[in-house]
């Protein structure tokens, strides 16, 4: 940016606006920007409809009618904006997610396998000013990058060793509910002599059971979010490859080993651990978090909130991990791999509109307490931060009831299980973190609403949430 308002001001001085039109025009061509948008959220977050719904609306931003708070279409500087996602490597299936959304009835999308691109060119008209010397009109190139959720977790195993991943595993899995679910599993690796040659078939072989026992744990009445290593649950191109031969020690690691054979199980592990983190985790991140120039977090709080404690300890151990992660500070993990350049990240709780719009605050403030250690870290390493509440669909709408002579803020709208139609009062968000003594059976119930249909044409704000204001917070500096 410092680099363009200088050619802005010399352009100015030189007088470009009396070059000949060709000339201005390359000019502005050579001062088009491009902004990758890293769309990242633990598994089931939104990444998918927030990504389809934000293209959908900026493909009619130029009409001015449903982003009043992203301030070039709310001045009616947006020209046009075209879908140049055929040009991506791997496109979005953007026609398909918003087919299901815009279907009678609407539905919501199936989650991401694949790593998948937006790519929009939106042509805008520059605001009154200096930097109108360069030409009235200018191009921003947005690219809106989503991957599974599920490859996310394992980038901190980066980190690690083979040894230190099996003692963090054996931590978790001491612990409700995952002692209890892998009962059997852990009887079976007791039974496992781990020095002793081993084959493909039996490493195969395990490894198949740990998949389905994340599977299971990923699942309600469970919902966890710490699952690793993350690719055996979408594993992708990766789907039958021996990359994927791999799960953690979760019994004491062997004393002698040193004694191990080389084609021993804890060899055996010891060595995918190391070829999974070389030739799965670092070419993911290398080949794409380069190039990623600002990020938005999806969280989806009110699931930790249903599902009870272990569930909410257990995403915020996840969510925190990630996020320390992806510090951007000269002694970071990032760093010391790639020199990212991220500047601007952005906090979202999704699902505002399964609240009444009086909780929307109350969200916000939630979503900030559970990642303020990483978030205040990102701020000392200079990076830009902000959260807020936002639904990319709007399920529901607001009416109000009366109970014993007061009147109370409801919703209504269709159980995403049922589509039966509902009216009810969803409940509140606590504005401090639960204690233990705070969870109970009966505090926290939000429910899951169906999608309400998206339009094709004739967009309103009343068909989102805050989704204009985290394009403006995401972009908005750009388009000037």
């Amino acid at each position: 940016m410092n680099l363009t308002k200088r050619l802005q001001t010399l352009a100015h001085k030189s007088g470009l606006k009396e070059l000949p039109e060709q000339v201005r025009s390359r000019v502005e061509r050579g001062l088009e920007q491009r902004i990758k948008l890293a769309i990242t959220g633990l598994s089931r977050s939104g990444k998918t409809v927030f990504i389809s719904t934000l293209a959908h609306h900026l493909l009619h931003a130029d009409q001015g009618t449903s982003l009043p708070f992203f301030t070039p279409s709310a001045e009616g500087r947006i020209l046009s904006v075209r879908d140049l996602s055929t040009e991506a490597e791997t496109p979005f299936p953007l026609q398909s997610t918003l087919a299901g959304l815009q279907a009678t009835p609407p539905h919501w999308p199936v989650s991401t396998e694949q790593l998948s691109e937006v790519r929009l060119a939106v042509k805008y008209r520059r605001p009154p000013g200096l930097g109108r010397a360069l030409g009235e009109h200018s191009t921003l190139y947005i690219d809106l990058i989503d991957y599974p959720g599920e490859w996310l977790l394992d980038l901190p195993l980066l980190n690690l060793s083979f040894e230190q991943w099996c003692q963090q595993q054996q931590t978790l899995f001491a612990d409700a509910p995952r002692v209890q679910v892998a009962e059997e599993f852990l009887e079976l690796q007791r039974s496992i002599d781990w020095i002793t040659p081993s084959s493909d078939e039996e490493q195969a072989r395990l490894s198949r059971l740990f998949r389905d026992l994340l599977q299971q744990l990923r699942e309600p009445p469970h919902s966890l979010s710490l699952m690793q290593p993350g690719r055996l649950l979408m594993p992708g191109d990766l789907d039958g490859s021996p990359l994927l031969y791999l799960f953690p020690m979760l019994v004491p690691l062997p004393e002698n080993a040193e004694q191990a054979a080389p084609d021993s199980l804890y060899a055996r592990l010891k060595d995918a651990f190391e070829r999974y983190k070389d030739e799965v985790i670092r070419p993911f991140y290398e080949n794409h978090f380069r190039h990623f120039d600002r990020q938005i977090v999806l969280v989806d709080c009110l699931k930790t909130l249903n599902q009870g404690e272990a569930c909410f300890n257990d995403m915020q151990q996840a969510l925190n991990g990630l996020l320390h992660s992806f510090q951007y500070g000269r002694n970071s993990l990032l760093r010391r791999l790639f020199r990212p350049r991220i500047n601007r990240v952005l906090f979202a709780a999704t699902k505002a509109d399964h609240v009444t719009a009086n909780q929307h605050h109350n969200l916000d403030r939630f979503l900030e307490l559970m990642i303020q250690d990483a978030r205040r870290e990102m701020r000392f390493d200079g990076v830009s931060t902000s959260c807020m509440a936002l639904a990319s669909v709007r399920s529901t709408e607001a009416v109000q009831a009366k109970l014993d002579g007061q009147v109370l803020s409801c919703l209504r709208g269709y159980r995403k299980e049922s589509d039966e139609e509902v009216a009810l009062f969803p409940g509140e968000i606590p504005t401090e973190l639960p204690r233990p003594e705070d969870w109970n059976d009966a505090r926290f119930r939000f429910i899951d609403f169906a999608p309400r249909a998206l339009p094709r044409t004739g967009l309103k704000p009343e068909h989102h949430i805050r989704l204009d204001q985290a394009l403006e917070y995401l972009t908005g500096d750009l388009l000037k």
